[in-house]
């Protein structure tokens, strides 16, 4: 299933009416009497549980968000480096810098159109990767007449590196997932915390409804988040090829 925000929200339509069912069932089972004089008990209980499940949330979400933002400085750095190629390519004889442009500018065409929708089933474009591999082979067999063309090529080689290291990175990002055992902690946890709201005797019956409503649809929400950066390259919180897209405007195949 693909992890957008509609997706989720039906989901979470789903599980609310399991949700107040539940506190429903103990409303009835147990009864407010009961559980207003199980208060002194209930009442912390319910705050600890809280806030151990906030925390625990937290920190999985906050190095989600860090392997997010890594992901994304990956790509930035990786279309720098294409850049980098496109200028560097400008110097050399028109004969070599004219190819290694052109097939430079092929490869940052196939990230856009073919790497990314391949991104989305956990894999890199296998075209994309023989366009790369032409350009290493191109620039490598290159061989330098001056001294300048030799400081271009070394730079050009430099950048090529930097680039190569980028789909490194790019290949485990997409592999790297959140253990399905801490999925089950996370979800134990978020189911755990909302039946603990059932045993807050609250007089009101709308009020306690509206109260379990709002517990599950903000849990729901933040794992929501936690699936979103979890997968960098997918669904409505993803990283897009926008620096790729801005090398494309600023240079043309010549």
């Amino acid at each position: 299933m693909e992890i957008t925000l509609i997706n989720f929200m039906w989901i979470i339509v789903v599980l609310l009416p399991v949700s107040l069912g539940g506190m429903l069932l103990v409303r009835k089972r147990l009864g407010l009497e009961y559980l207003r004089n199980n208060h002194e008990v209930s009442d912390p209980m319910v705050a600890v549980m809280g806030m151990l499940f906030a925390i625990l949330l937290g920190f999985v979400l906050a190095n989600s968000m860090d392997r997010f933002e890594q992901a994304r400085s990956t790509v930035i750095q990786e279309a720098g480096a294409a850049g980098d190629i496109l200028r560097l390519a400008a110097g050399l004889p028109p004969t070599i810098g004219v190819r290694i442009h052109n097939k430079c500018l092929r490869y940052v065409d196939s990230v856009i159109d073919d790497d990314w929708k391949s991104m989305q089933a956990d894999k890199l474009s296998e075209k994309t990767q023989g366009l790369f591999s032409e350009l290493w082979s191109e620039s490598v067999h290159y061989s330098p007449q001056t001294q300048g063309e030799s400081n271009l090529h070394q730079s050009m080689i430099d950048a090529l590196k930097v680039a190569s290291e980028c789909r490194r990175t790019r290949t485990a990002q997409l592999t790297y997932r959140i253990p399905q055992n801490l999925w089950i902690v996370v979800l134990v946890g978020a189911v755990t915390t909302v039946i603990f709201t059932y045993f807050l005797a609250v007089e009101n019956l709308k009020v306690q409804i509206f109260m379990t409503s709002v517990v599950t649809l903000v849990i729901g929400l933040n794992i929501y988040m936690l699936c979103g950066y979890d997968a960098p390259y997918s669904g409505d919180i993803c990283i897009s090829p926008a620096p790729f897209e801005a090398i494309r405007m600023v240079f043309k195949p010549l």
